[in-house]
């Protein structure tokens, strides 16, 4: 069940009481959610970093 799902299932301080899980998610353009990863997260921080270094050229 997505966090989405959970919150209208069982309302937000449910939802938030519960154990922690090492995931983390994004909605995309259908609002449907996206599990990030690893790779992503270190793709776009090279993008950044590229672009960092334009501006400061």
């Amino acid at each position: 069940m997505s966090v989405s799902e959970q919150i209208i299932k069982s309302g937000i301080k449910h939802v938030l009481e519960s154990q922690p899980k090492n995931t983390c998610v994004m909605l995309d353009d259908n609002g449907k959610e996206v599990n990030i990863t690893k790779d992503m997260v270190v793709n776009v921080c090279h993008q950044l970093l590229r672009q960092c270094r334009n501006v400061k050229n």
